[in-house]
């Protein structure tokens, strides 16, 4: 199928014989219900053959390595651009025009000495540069001051707000701007995230490289792409803040820095002067590099720009004018940082505050206050300009959230907001409580009305507490599994060794929930999972059981506790929309065509069908963010959907039968030692009513003696009634009849029945399962009853846990080989926004929960087709095969973050509507989006944010929030 012209053939040759088998089915006749199905027919043959088509071509690359990192790296300049001209904008670096910053060159002992400033490892003389002419240390020639320098290793020092990272975003936009094709892209990286005691230089460079820019984490031989371009002299590292490095780790990166640094990664790094000192003082200084240090603004810069950015009056005086003519002593020192300048012209920017106020020297006594109100009163002037202070998010509220925001960034190890990253936030607790409350609601709204209104093909609940208590044990399990089956994080190794850690975590759970179930409701009659009146504790065990199992399939298909956003698999092909689009159409048709054809017995494959169709329908009409991993073509999602079946397939299925077998052996052990306990009882004794019997066989028999009334109730997935007591709490099913009279019930065939009066062993025809009315005898007739061997006891409750750990490894082993091929990371940092990579996973997830419903469900109909009606398993694969799909939507990144939200909201860190509150805070310039992560604008804001007390509303109580973090543990200032 590599081969188009075989292709065009091959859809042509099958568009040829569809048309001719059209027209013979047309020219036969038969009348109008048979030409529909052929028409039918032959629409299917044509879609699922374009489908297959589709899904076997391959997408073949004859680039060399040389080529594929020449391009690699060209996309990687063209997102680096893109993001950094966008913040550009956001920053205002270029209205009307930036800050004429100024730098001058700095000698030892913070440089190398001059003569050791060339190119390491360059056979030629030393070189060194002439002084510079007048205007070459503007900020705006930092790009050729570089490319100037032998050694092409530049250190940038500066004070607090300097200036240092708007020339690391102007030197990477001016690098690009001049970048050839071959050339380094550089790239900047925010160096708290390095721990140069754990890390080396490289590796850290590519680790972030690749986790930033999804499609480098592709791995080609033995190495990354990130790595490949790291090796081949194609990135140049723009490392923004050694200062934010631990001081005890100053000395050792430096030694990384001169060990790793040579002719194919140059560098640019800035840090603060008082730490670059000490760094120094300490250990050495970075061989072969020039070191420069930003020169504070003078009064007369500060003076233009904020004046030619004010609005002047007919005489050409702004509000700036007599402020700046004589300013006092701290707004002079305060002026001379471009931070507090680009603060002053924001916050003072509004017509209504008069930047006077900053001349009162009783009010701002020093610098410090003066720099601390204008980052206090940044937030509340951002969302207060434009007159728009009354809209849907007021400056107090804005600034109150963000303050809390600011303090919980921290708890994500890193600097960044990540919506995904958001419910780290929440206790622990919440963090595996809210999906799992999730998981249920989503479960619940599907399998309850299905329970009540769809004739028997879901198990009902005899009454209104019985469903509480069962969906309170699953929620007990899947709280259990979320916190102990599932992998951390997508990284986090899935080996043989996990799988068996898995398993034994989920066998210690099991059997604690088989003791609850001997000690309270022993299988003395035998485990039935269908069908059965039960008492209620044993709703809530099963519950806890059925939690536990949707946990452990989802550990074996390796959804994380904390995921990544995802991407449409089908992204990065031209066709690919297209063919999902197709397929949710034939899916929505097959699906109207199953409840057409049986309305009664059909309607879970039928909603499956209708359900998943539109997702796929939906899914389809967007193309998405672009994936982390490259697209690879059809083929190779089937080889990983081969892959992920048969590991899940075999580790559900060990995990399942075993399990299974260990809770049977339990609950069975229990009930065969409360059998064999109980006093012996003589034939013809009468035990509230009932009389027991043996028989001349051995058998055990009881009749009443009194005439009781039973009712007769029939439900769809059954092929016979069964019996219950007048007055049980019976669910919702097809009340068949009732019989007022005496009976005997006996085992037969290894089965219950009932011998009514006069001999007759069925009704109208139909044997009569007498289980429940087992189940409602007295006890000690129950357990005279059923006395057997204690290992026929055993084997009587093993049986129907390992048929239900066979269910568990056929449906598992799909929605395994579902997750894993359709698991495509999305590409985080290219992103067009966080909204975008929201809409994309959340698209994602609804199309991979589809994909896997209708898979499930396909297994399920081949079972039901071999499986007969009223067996063990009862209608548990129905329920199963709806929670796979629905449960695993509050295990995605989109999942997570309704509960997130929801906490965030109650507790008054975030108004309800947060993402749009982000994406205000961005457009007001709070924040910058980097990717698909929000940043504050500068740490210095965030720090001050994070630092002040935060008010809470009128009578709420104080807050006690989390301290800001950064990358190396230590507390924020």
């Amino acid at each position: 199928m590599r081969d188009a012209r075989l292709r065009r053939r091959f859809g042509l040759g099958m568009g040829a014989a569809a048309l001719l088998a059209l027209a013979v089915a047309l020219a036969g006749g038969g009348g109008p219900d048979r030409t529909s199905m052929w028409i039918s027919a032959v629409s299917a043959l044509v879609s699922v053959g374009a489908f297959l088509t589709e899904l076997l071509r391959e997408e073949t690359d004859p680039c060399t390595a040389a080529d594929r990192r020449q391009r690699a790296a060209d996309e990687l300049a063209e997102a680096v651009d893109l993001q950094w001209r966008a913040e550009a904008r956001l920053r205002r670096l270029y209205d009307p025009e930036p800050l004429d910053v100024h730098w001058s060159r700095v000698g030892p002992p913070l440089a190398d000495r001059p003569r050791d400033t060339r190119r390491p490892g360059a056979p030629s003389p030393a070189i060194t540069l002439p002084e510079p002419r007048d205007g070459d240390e503007r900020l705006d020639r930092i790009v050729e001051t570089f490319m100037a320098l032998p050694s092409r290793r530049l250190v940038v020092l500066g004070d607090p707000g300097a200036g240092k990272t708007v020339l690391a975003v102007r030197f990477v936009l001016g690098a690009l701007a001049d970048r050839q094709p071959g050339d380094p892209v550089p790239v900047l990286f925010p160096l708290a995230g390095w721990d140069p005691r754990s890390l080396t230089l490289r590796d850290w460079l590519a680790e972030r490289l690749a986790a930033e820019y999804r499609p480098l984490a592709a791995v080609t031989g033995n190495r990354t792409m990130a790595r490949e371009l790291l090796d081949a002299g194609l990135l140049l590292p723009v490392l923004d803040g050694f200062d934010e490095l631990p001081g005890p780790a100053h000395g050792t990166a430096l030694r990384r820095l001169n060990a790793e640094l040579d002719e194919r990664l140059p560098v640019l790094l800035t840090c603060r002067t008082q730490d670059w000192t000490r760094a120094v003082g300490a250990g050495a200084v970075l061989t072969a590099a020039e070191v420069v240090r930003l020169r504070p603004l003078d009064l007369a810069t500060a003076r233009g720009h904020l004046e030619t950015t004010a609005r002047a009056d007919p005489h050409g005086s702004t509000p700036w004018t007599p402020v700046l003519a004589d300013p006092p002593p701290p707004l002079t020192e305060i002026m001379s940082s471009p931070l507090m300048v680009a603060l002053a012209r924001r916050v003072y920017g509004d017509t209504s505050r008069d930047p006077a106020e900053l001349r009162d020297t009783g009010r701002f006594p020093t610098a410090g206050h003066v720099e601390e109100h204008l980052l206090e009163a940044f937030v509340p002037a951002a969302f207060g300009e434009n007159g728009r202070s009354g809209g849907a998010w007021s400056p107090d509220a804005a600034h109150r959230w963000l303050r809390r925001l600011a303090r919980d960034v921290g708890t994500t190890g890193t600097w960044r907001l990540a919506w995904w990253e958001l419910p780290t936030a929440m206790p622990r607790a919440l963090r595996v409580f809210g999906p799992a409350v999730l998981a249920l609601l989503a479960s619940a709204a599907l399998l309850v009305p299905l329970a009540k209104f769809g004739r028997g093909v879901v198990a009902d609940w005899d009454s209104v507490p019985s469903t509480v208590l069962n969906y309170a044990g699953i929620l007990l399990g899947l709280c259990f599994g979320l916190a102990r089956l599932l992998p951390a994080t997508a990284r986090t190794p899935q080996g043989p060794r996990q799988l068996v850690r898995l398993a034994l975590r989920m066998a210690a759970a099991a059997t604690v929930v088989a003791v609850g179930m001997g000690l309270f409701v022993p299988p003395l009659v035998g485990s039935r999972l269908g069908a059965v009146l039960t008492q209620r504790p044993a709703w809530f065990l099963n519950g806890c059981c059925f939690g536990l199992v949707l946990s452990m399939m989802f550990g074996v298909a390796g959804l994380p506790r904390r995921p990544l956003p995802m991407g449409l698999p089908w992204a990065g092909s031209p066709s690919g929309p297209r063919t999902v689009r197709a397929l949710g159409a034939v899916v929505v048709f097959t699906g109207l065509a199953v409840y057409g054809y049986s309305r009664q017995t059909a309607v879970v494959p039928a909603l499956t069908c209708l359900g998943a169709g539109l997702l796929l329908l939906l899914a389809g009409l967007r193309r998405g963010e672009r994936t982390a991993a490259p697209y690879t073509g059809p083929g190779a999602v089937l080889r990983g959907f081969g892959r992920g079946l048969r590991r899940g397939f075999v580790a559900c299925t060990l995990i399942g039968v075993c399990v299974g077998a260990l809770v049977g052996c339990v609950a069975g052990a229990f009930a065969a030692y409360e059998i064999h306990a109980a006093g012996p009882r003589a034939s013809g004794e009468v035990i509230e009513g009932w009389e027991l019997h043996r028989t001349a066989d051995g058998g055990r028999s009881v009749r009443s003696v009194v005439r009781e009334e039973f009712w007769l109730v029939g439900r769809t997935g059954l092929d016979e009634p069964f019996a219950v007591r007048k007055g049980a709490r019976i669910s919702r099913d097809e009340r068949l009849g009732t019989f007022t009279g005496t009976l005997r019930i006996h085992q037969e065939e290894g089965a219950w029945v009932t011998v009514w009066k006069g001999g007759s062993r069925d009704w109208r025809g139909r044997s009569v399962d007498a289980h429940n009315l087992v189940r409602a005898l007295p006890y000690e007739a129950e357990v005279w009853l059923v006395h057997r061997p204690p290992g026929a006891v055993v084997l009587d409750a093993v049986g129907p846990f390992v048929a239900f750990g066979l269910l568990i490894g056929a449906i598992g082993g799909c929605a395994s080989g579902v997750y894993r091929a359709l698991n495509t990371p999305s590409d985080t940092m290219r992103a067009a926004g966080p909204l975008s990579t929201l809409r994309t996973d959340r698209d994602a997830t609804l199309a991979r929960s589809a994909i896997a419903a209708l898979l499930t469900g396909g297994v399920c109909l081949v079972l039901l087709s071999v499986m007969p009606p009223g067996g063990t398993l009862g209608t548990m694969h129905t329920e199963v095969w709806v929670q796979v799909g629905t449960s695993s939507l509050a295990l995605s990144a989109w999942g997570r973050l309704a509960p997130a939200r929801i906490w965030l909201a109650l507790t008054g860190r975030a108004p309800w509507r947060l993402m749009g509150f982000l994406e205000e805070a961005h457009r007001r310039g709070v924040l910058r989006r980097s990717g698909a992560h929000y940043e504050f604008c500068h740490l210095r804001l965030q720090q001050s944010l994070a630092a002040a007390p935060i008010p809470g509303p009128p009578g709420a109580a104080p807050d006690l929030g989390l301290v800001l973090r950064s990358d190396r543990g230590q507390q924020s200032p």
